[in-house]
């Protein structure tokens, strides 16, 4: 019983790693796009950064209004990073949902509007969702909560407007 409760750990940790990796690789891979941005550094060496932009508990600006967010929560995190012909707005709150139900709503918000759902993962301590739409992508995930009773998960939302 204890190999298999190491090795759903195991297998949980690598695919929390996996899904931050697939938003650092769409984030980091040059897009063809406006030229000339005024919000994108660019370095000596010839390389990009992103402008970040916090939005403290508010969501943040141009965050799609159609994708659910829990009633009466506060964001935990919420920002943009602009990068040259993209933009990606990510808000990260605590709920009061189960990881299961968070999941269900997601992937049914998702599948209803028209999202292609390319990646998913679902466990009982760590799920998460990566679609596709038109120019957009979207990466939700949705981790278990143990530092207050009251609050049973923790959603992350990533929107990357190309």
């Amino acid at each position: 019983m204890l190999e298999r409760r190491v090795m759903v750990d195991i297998l949980t940790g690598v695919m929390a790693l996996a899904a931050v990796v697939v938003v650092a690789v769409f984030l980091y891979t040059p897009k063809a796009g406006p030229q000339g941005s005024s919000e994108v550094e660019e370095t000596a060496t010839g390389s990009q950064e992103p402008t970040r932009t916090e939005f403290g508990t508010g969501v943040p600006a141009d965050f799609p209004a159609d994708i659910p967010i829990e009633d009466g929560t506060q964001a935990e995190q919420s920002y943009s990073l602009n990068y040259a012909g993209q933009k990606q707005l990510t808000i990260v709150f605590a709920s009061v949902k189960t990881v299961k139900e968070n999941y269900a709503l997601y992937a049914d918000f998702l599948a209803k509007q028209g999202w292609n759902v390319s990646n998913k993962y679902e466990s009982p301590k760590l799920s998460s969702l990566y679609g596709m739409k038109e120019s957009n992508d979207i990466n939700v995930t949705i981790g278990e909560q143990k530092s207050d009773a009251s609050l049973k998960s923790q959603v992350s939302i990533s929107v990357l407007k190309k």
